[in-house]
């Protein structure tokens, strides 16, 4: 039965973050599950229950897009391609439509969501930036703590579209993102870490 009810829950995640939660209806989400809305209702009791799941799991999937900041497998730099190919591969179905909904109709999940959010980030950035002084690929002198908080802007403000500074489509282009990284890291790294930089970036262009 736990195993059903994640389902539904999943469901409804992708498809609330496809086309906003106030347009997708339980029967809908019943729909693209293959089941009746009776059988839905065993597992939720109504939709506002069914946001504050997909609102617990978010959590998860946050804390899992940025477990690339834990692999002890790769170093600081190869850990933000492999949170940039993360981020590509998990979003890039997802439209911004969640975000606006949450925004009007959950607006306390909401706030709650990004204080989530700006923890993970930060703490994972806070790592990283630490594990990169220590191999040598991050100059010294920088203020880890301060550039962490920098990076939380970026996903929290750069990235988001209801700020105006990209437009929806520009959000999901990753060759933004890079860029976007490129300038960071070129703030930070040293030579090695330069060298390092190029020749991951290479390797990417040549994949």
């Amino acid at each position: 039965m736990e195993d059903k009810r994640q389902n539904i829950i999943e469901k409804a995640f992708e498809l609330y973050h496809q086309y906003g939660i106030k347009s997708v209806s339980m029967d809908d989400i019943a729909r693209n599950m293959g089941i009746s809305k009776k059988t839905l209702y065993q597992y939720i009791s109504d939709k506002n229950e069914l946001v504050e799941c997909v609102f617990q799991y978010s959590k998860a999937y946050i804390e899992d897009v940025f477990s690339a900041f834990k692999r002890d497998d790769l170093n600081a730099i190869e850990q933000n391609f492999e949170l940039s190919d993360n981020i590509r591969k998990k979003n890039q179905r997802f439209k911004p439509t969640f975000l606006y909904d949450m925004k009007k109709y959950y607006p306390a999940l909401l706030r709650e969501l990004k204080d989530i959010k700006f923890k993970i980030i930060y703490e994972s950035n806070l790592a990283n930036l630490k594990k990169g002084k220590e191999e040598g690929f991050y100059m010294e002198d920088i203020n880890e703590h301060i550039i962490a908080r920098i990076m939380v802007s970026y996903h929290l403000f750069t990235f988001d579209p209801g700020n105006g500074l990209f437009t929806d489509t520009e959000v999901m282009d990753m060759g933004i993102f890079e860029e976007v990284y490129k300038y960071h890291f070129r703030g930070i790294c040293t030579p090695k870490g330069i060298e390092e930089l190029n020749r991951l970036f290479c390797k990417n262009n040549n994949q």
